[in-house]
């Protein structure tokens, strides 16, 4: 009886592992390839997270599987409401584990995406450790397991292109209504806070800042104001402990779990950082449910998800981010090894994220024909790129220390590649200029949200966060349709033509490499089986160097006098700035080189055999069920590659 670990590195690249292995930055996974096959795998379309995770344990692209996108619109339901894609219970086909417990075999989960809420395991003996992953969306925040995201609570102004809300303007001021102040060379400081600031009702905290013969060099950080019992106390640089408060959420009270981090207290006391992380879940999170404590004296708490938009909103340094980083490639490494040898099992999926997120921040600044690449930039952002694959590559051979590989088959695998990121079109805005889409824009805030749609004049609207998939406002089939039946063919043209119309506002060259109607959508590997009801009406691809913008913002017109009024704003794109937001992104065509994903299959009588075609992401589930004799999940539509199983 052979067993099977999955290792999963979301959006590693195959010729940065091959790269990183040859230079010695990945020596744990050069002695899996050095043994093992190595295949380039073609992803699933569209090429995003829960998608491909989905098609690499079931077999199945999204017209089966029924995950389109990042979002999920199920039929009946209005244009704009969307469900997340990590939600186990919109996964529609069989899954891997589903199909081994039926043979009687023990699965162990570990963060892997779309197994979401516990539950995903049945056969007594299984086990799951939460759910991976809602990501930190620029445009939402979606949280699975966290209670809120972080904040920062600062005496100078910052960028907040998450939320709004959570950059807090701090004023220190002479401390007043303190007992027990200890002796400090300058006057004490204190300013309040709330955490958190945003998202559910926080709770209120004290800071004390005092000094020492320097200047102002630490803070204590207290519920009520008596300094002889602090929460914290922390130098420039320092994080506290975390620290366990229970919320009131929208699905009731919840335990949550956050810590502070000093990030700068100026001698005279008036610039300071201080940043709050997410505030991660302190419930169960584990199947056994009494898994959870003793997982966690070995591995520490769960974490959701890193904070990509503190360190491109200027909140924390490069060198904190990656630190962030390593701390959940830690985790994932202790929970996985802890899960290995404590737990009994037949099949483990394991999945750690950090890769991606590097590459959403950086991927631009490695890629030469990126907008945003600068040469004098470009060896530091393969040192940090570098850095987060060495980082996971330490925890893989943790991992690999609790596996028999004469007995195991270790599949590392990835569920898409990355392309550089130049521009943000606006699509709604673009839809709106061909006439298909009306909108209202609240002129009085600049929240998110202050986008309404007018569905009366409304043709078509776009799934969230506007990619890959537009749906017809159909009359008799939506629930404020106003296209009639005979009609619905004209409009999906009109709504090409409008996608082919989006166009780079210096080359002129359309930004949409494939538009075509849901019919025509098996050219992309959307078959229509079961989720062809949740597919767009119409589906595009965009080419390199794009990713769909789902808002308008306001835009303020100043005038000579001083004065000003809002407007919507009048730009049809945003451009991508290097280490200010996204430059790197995983929305083209799968055929694309740099978008292939990795397999790599080593123990148990693997070959030694790099394959000379890309594979297909819906090939893997198939291909390891045969190796282990077991069925195939039923609604696989990928085939085996036998020419793995002819050199066992």
């Amino acid at each position: 009886m052979k067993k099977i670990l999955f290792l999963g590195l979301d959006a590693a690249m195959p010729d940065l592992l091959k790269k990183f292995s040859a230079e010695g930055v990945m020596p744990n996974l050069k002695k899996l390839i050095d043994k093992g096959v190595f295949s380039r795998i073609q992803t699933v379309f569209p090429p995003l997270t829960a998608a491909g995770w989905s098609a690499i344990v079931t077999g199945a692209g999204c017209g089966t599987a029924g995950i389109p996108s990042l979002m999920v619109k199920l039929p009946g339901e209005e244009l704009d409401h969307w469900h997340t894609s990590f939600d186990r219970s919109i996964l529609m086909a069989e899954t891997f584990w589903e199909a081994g417990e039926k043979q009687g075999k023990k699965a162990a989960l570990i963060n892997w995406p779309v197994t979401f809420p516990l539950g995903a395991v049945e056969r007594s003996g299984s086990t799951q450790i939460a759910a991976a992953l809602n990501p930190p969306f620029r445009y939402f925040y979606m949280p699975l397991w966290d209670i809120a995201s972080s904040a920062l609570f600062t005496t100078k102004r910052f960028a907040c292109n998450q939320i709004p809300g959570r950059a807090v303007m701090i004023k220190p001021g002479p401390a007043a209504g303190w007992k027990n102040i200890p002796c400090s060379a300058k006057p004490a400081l204190d300013f309040k806070i709330t955490v958190p600031p945003v998202y559910v009702p926080g709770y209120n905290f004290n800071v004390l800042i005092l000094a020492g013969e320097n200047g102002y060099d630490h803070i204590l950080i207290c519920e009520e104001k008596d300094a002889a019992h602090p929460v914290t106390v922390l130098s420039a640089g320092e994080k506290s402990e975390w620290i366990i408060k229970n919320f009131q959420t929208k699905d009731g009270q919840k335990n949550g779990r956050f810590r502070f981090q000093l990030i700068e207290l100026s001698p005279e006391g008036d610039s300071i950082k201080l940043y709050q992380s997410a505030i991660n879940t302190a419930e169960t999170y584990t199947i056994p449910s009494e898994f959870t404590t003793e997982l966690e004296k070995e591995a520490g708490p769960y974490m959701e998800v890193d904070d990509p938009w503190a360190f491109m909103d200027g909140w924390i340094s490069m060198k904190d981010y990656l630190e962030q980083l390593n701390m959940h490639a830690r985790w994932w490494g202790k929970a996985t090894s802890y899960t290995l040898k404590n737990r009994e099992w037949d099949m483990a999926f394991s999945w750690v994220g950090t890769i991606d997120h590097i590459e959403h921040i950086l991927y631009g600044g490695i890629e030469p024909k990126a907008r945003v690449y600068n040469p004098d930039k470009a060896d530091w952002c393969w040192a940090c790129i570098r850095t987060a694959y060495s980082q996971v590559d330490n925890q893989i051979g943790h991992i690999l220390e609790n596996i028999d590989l004469d007995n195991t088959i270790v599949a590392v695998v990835s569920d898409h590649g990355f392309s550089h990121l130049d521009w943000n079109p606006y699509v709604k805005e673009w839809l709106h200029k061909a006439g298909l889409l009306e909108y209202v824009l609240d002129l009085s805030h600049d929240n998110p949200s202050n986008l309404s749609i007018d569905w009366s004049r409304t043709k078509c609207h776009p799934l969230e966060p506007c990619h890959a998939h537009i749906f017809i406002n159909l009359k008799g089939r939506d629930p404020h349709g106003i296209v009639e039946q005979k009609d619905y063919q004209k409009i999906q043209q009109e709504i090409i033509r409008a996608l082919y119309g989006i166009t780079n506002p210096e080359t002129g060259e359309s930004a949409v490499a494939v538009a075509c109607t849901r019919d025509e959508a098996a050219s992309l590997g959307i078959l229509p089986n079961r989720g062809y009801e949740r597919v767009g009406d119409v589906v595009y691809a965009w080419k390199p160097g794009y990713m769909s913008h789902p808002f308008i913002y306001r835009s303020a017109v100043k005038y000579r006098d001083g004065t000003e009024r809002m407007v919507a704003n009048p730009e049809l794109m945003e451009q991508a700035v290097l280490c200010g937001n996204f430059t790197g992104v995983h929305l083209c065509l799968p055929s694309e080189h740099d978008m292939h994903a990795v397999m790599i299959l080593a123990g148990a009588g693997m070959p030694h055999y790099e394959r000379a075609n890309t594979a297909r992401i819906i090939d893997i589930a198939p291909t390891l069920a045969k190796v282990l004799g077991m069925p195939v999940p039923k609604d696989a539509e990928g085939a085996v590659l036998y020419d793995i199983l002819d050199r066992m």
